[in-house]
């Protein structure tokens, strides 16, 4: 794998991404904005969350993790081997994880995240998020994945559903960003969440060189202008 999602990048100093949203869009707003994360399986999409996270920690936004593939260890070691480790923001409640993995799977959690005992009811995830947003300013919310609730729930209620929990959280002057896997669903599920976004972000892997190629575009971006070009996604 190039050095675009190389893993063990060091972490003496935090790892880079480009291009973040704010390189993506002319103008407007960045807050307040529900985000969908469109791509294959291993184009980087989870990485980018985590590097969304990370930014907007060092920008004074506190983060919430819901990790429904993975625990939210494979995640802080994820986070970790690229030099934004969590730990500090965890014990000062900066960080949260809503753990909707371990529970399900019959795994231990672990640390100080907070169990999502089932993935089938986004009502009870709405709970869990709001306790958690209560005590939060402008946090940023990953869900990862999207696809995971979809597949547990019943499709005919889950864009409504997920409508109202974005809502919920812009309302708090939160935003949130889901990840839904290509692949995976039909293409009438990828054209009603992306309609219920407010930015849609499209990664692609190119597989033609020596080393595959990693590529971020901004689809759309509602009140911004997007040039929808394809961009190098880069780790450094």
């Amino acid at each position: 794998m190039n050095e675009q999602l190389d893993s063990s990048t060091s972490t003496r100093m935090p790892a880079k991404v480009s291009p973040m949203i704010g390189d993506l869009v002319e103008f407007g707003q960045l807050t307040q904005l529900s985000f969908m994360l469109l791509g294959p399986l291993g184009s980087g999409k989870t990485t980018y969350a985590e590097a969304y996270l990370a930014e907007g920690l060092t920008l004074g936004f506190p983060a919430v993790f819901v990790t429904t593939d993975v625990s939210p260890r494979v995640i802080r070691n994820d986070m970790s081997r690229h030099g934004w480790s969590i730990d500090e923001y965890e014990k000062e409640g900066r960080f949260v994880f809503i753990d909707g993995y371990s529970e399900r799977m019959g795994a231990p959690s672990t640390g100080s995240a907070r169990s999502l005992s089932k993935v089938d009811d986004v009502s009870e995830l709405g709970i869990a998020l709001s306790d958690v947003l209560e005590d939060l300013v402008v946090a940023r919310v990953v869900i990862d994945s999207l696809s995971t609730l979809i597949l547990h729930s019943a499709p005919e209620a889950m864009p409504r559903a997920i409508q109202r929990l974005s809502g919920r959280i812009k309302q708090g002057s939160h935003s949130i960003m889901f990840i839904l896997e290509d692949g995976v669903h039909d293409e009438k599920t990828y054209a009603t969440f992306s309609y219920l976004a407010d930015a849609v972000l499209r990664f692609k892997i190119d597989d033609s060189g020596d080393k595959p190629s990693y590529y971020i575009r901004m689809e759309r971006m509602r009140g911004s202008e997007t040039s929808r070009t394809w961009h190098d996604f880069i780790i450094t």
